[in-house]
């Protein structure tokens, strides 16, 4: 530690200023170790949050995958009795009808017993035509028997009575469980465990005055004195059952206090590490600095042979030896150095102002295809209205246009890079040039009100080019003749011979185009300001891709607007070198 002189007001002070690795040790405990520890408790209390959220989610979608399961296998069983009664109704003979329902009862593993009755303890005569008719089935849980019975009368007045295995229904609804540490009860209305899954009772008591009083049938509810261990009740209406999935503590165990303490374990040894490293390099850059100082000091002196001794280690930074073997050179760098920065500031500003382009044009042009898709799939998820088949294809069909519609604009932006950058490839090969534009043409004819008519000028020969990128060409075009023409109008597309290529020619009515703009319609980002362009929207890009992939491919583009506006490109044809 140095100590220097100041004059504040007429005093001496003096200040004692510190040395390099001093100064470092307490960038670290400032700036790492503090950090650290924030992060650790943000870390840690980010985690407690997550484990929690997840905890509660995963409780909730067990409940639902057992409700679920439950509500189809009781709903499974009331058709099959009800099918089962309708059968009976048919046959005439009482010893058929007991054999059927024997072979019926022999060849089923949940139904214990299927008879027919004609009254029973939980059923009388006041009651039974208000709850029971031919499309309706009342269930009773029988604990005794481990069985749950379901009724259904017949038209004769007796009751077709099935009696059906929990333990068949519990095997039905657990299987899926594999490894799942939770505990699962299905309850009565009595708080009386019918089917459990990882049956602790104790656990299982704890919870029962915790269960909420407040809660919506078929709807979970989360509940629970402890926060970090979430449990969750589901009421079912029919029958009135509850599941209730409780979190053991060995979920939290691993979930939270585990990660909390492996959390903290590795921040610690993370800042250990740091601060041996920190210490070690301000040890070598204290040493190396001081080695500078003195050649320093001798240049001052005059001595200009003291060379600076480096203490060459792990440690060393490249930048001391560079100082030492560049420092002659250093001034005649920096003027290059400047010019680079102004021509990079140059490059930045021509960057800066593409991507204020192409961030204006992604915001409009993507906005109205997004709008339309968010629209029709938040029409199609509503619950509260009710929609046709024919609604919801015609909605579907709209997000599948929009959808089309981005992935051009998507294909339009990636591929503006490579043919600046003069790295675009294409794979060409013989194709059908005619098939290409008839293929187009039908992909773009059910989204607009124009006729667009293909002229083909005697037998055209196949063209080598790629099939893809030939498909983008024509599309951007048939959307630009559509986007700049009146509705109704007529789009010409003609196929010429013109000896070694294929010249495909379209035209659509619009207003004459002046000579001067002409080419700058090829430019990125480029709208007329005239009538043409003034009420359409549209990237800027659609001309400027299509001359890149026709000169990628071989061919040439231009442009006349004598009688309309005619875009016309050539293709090599194939077979010709």
């Amino acid at each position: 530690m140095k100590e220097s002189s100041g004059n504040f007001n007429g005093f001496s002070v003096k200040i004692k200023r510190l040395k390099i690795y001093q100064q470092l040790l307490i960038v670290f405990f400032v700036a790492v170790l503090l950090p650290l520890c924030i992060t650790t408790l943000i870390v840690t209390n980010v985690n407690q949050h997550a484990v929690r959220a997840e905890l509660k989610y995963s409780a909730t979608i067990t409940a639902d995958s057992v409700y679920q399961r439950l509500k189809k296998s009781i709903h499974e069983k009331k058709l099959a009795v009800l099918f089962i009664a309708k059968s009976v109704e048919y046959i005439k003979s009482e010893e058929r009808v007991k054999s059927f329902l024997k072979d019926i009862s022999s060849a089923s593993d949940s139904i214990t017993n299927l008879e027919i009755i004609e009254g029973d303890e939980n059923i009388n005569s006041d009651n039974a035509d208000k709850y029971f008719h031919q499309t309706n089935v009342e269930i009773f849980p029988e604990q005794e028997k481990n069985a749950i019975l379901m009724y259904v009368k017949l038209k004769t007045g007796n009751f077709l009575r099935k009696q059906i295995d929990i333990k068949a229904i519990k095997e039905a609804l657990f299987k899926y469980l594999i490894d799942d540490k939770r505990q699962v009860y299905i309850i009565d209305s009595n708080d009386k465990i019918i089917m459990s899954y990882n049956r602790n009772d104790r656990l299982f008591l704890n919870l029962l005055p915790q269960v909420p009083k407040n809660y919506r049938i078929d709807e979970p509810v989360i509940f629970g004195n402890i926060k970090n261990q979430p449990n969750v009740f589901l009421r079912i209406q029919e029958p009135a059952w509850s599941i209730v999935v409780a979190t053991p503590e060995s979920l939290i165990s691993y979930g939270i206090i585990d990660a909390r303490f492996k959390i903290i374990t590795a921040i610690m040894v993370a800042a250990t590490a740091i601060i041996v490293l920190g210490m070690l390099y301000s040890y070598s850059l204290n040493t190396n600095l001081a080695q500078l100082f003195k050649a320093l000091s001798a240049m001052a002196a005059g001595n200009y042979r003291r060379k600076v001794r480096l203490v060459k280690d792990f440690f060393t930074p490249y930048e001391f030896a560079y100082l030492v073997e560049k420092f002659n050179i250093m001034t005649q760098k920096i003027d290059k150095s400047y010019n680079e920065l102004q021509k990079a500031n140059e490059e930045l500003a021509k960057l800066d102002k593409l991507k204020s382009n192409l961030i204006d044009t992604v915001s409009h042009e993507f906005r109205t295809p997004l709008t339309s898709i968010k629209g029709y799939t938040s029409r199609l998820l509503r619950n509260d209205v009710t929609i046709d088949d024919e609604t919801r294809i015609k909605s579907l069909k709209v997000v599948k246009q929009q959808t089309e519609r981005l992935g051009r604009l998507v294909e339009d932006l990636l591929v503006v890079p490579e043919i600046e950058s003069s790295l675009l490839r294409v794979f060409p090969e013989v194709i059908n040039i005619n098939d290409i534009l008839e293929d187009c043409i039908l992909s773009i004819q059910q989204k607009q009100s124009r006729n667009i008519n293909l002229g083909i000028n005697g037998e055209t020969p196949n063209v080598y080019a790629d099939s893809d990128r030939l498909v983008q060409v024509i599309l951007n075009l048939l959307e630009n003749s559509i986007k700049y023409s009146p509705e109704g109008s007529t789009i010409d597309i003609k196929v010429l011979n013109e000896d070694k290529f294929v010249a495909v020619k379209i035209k659509n009515d619009c207003e004459p185009i002046s000579e001067e703009n002409k080419e700058k319609l090829f430019d990125k980002f480029t709208r007329l300001e005239e009538n043409l362009t003034r009420t359409t929207r549209g990237t800027g890009l659609g001309l400027f891709i299509v001359r890149g992939l026709v000169q990628a491919m071989g061919g040439e583009i231009s442009i006349t607007s004598e009688d309309g506006f005619e875009i016309s490109f050539t293709i090599p044809a194939a077979g010709v070198n």
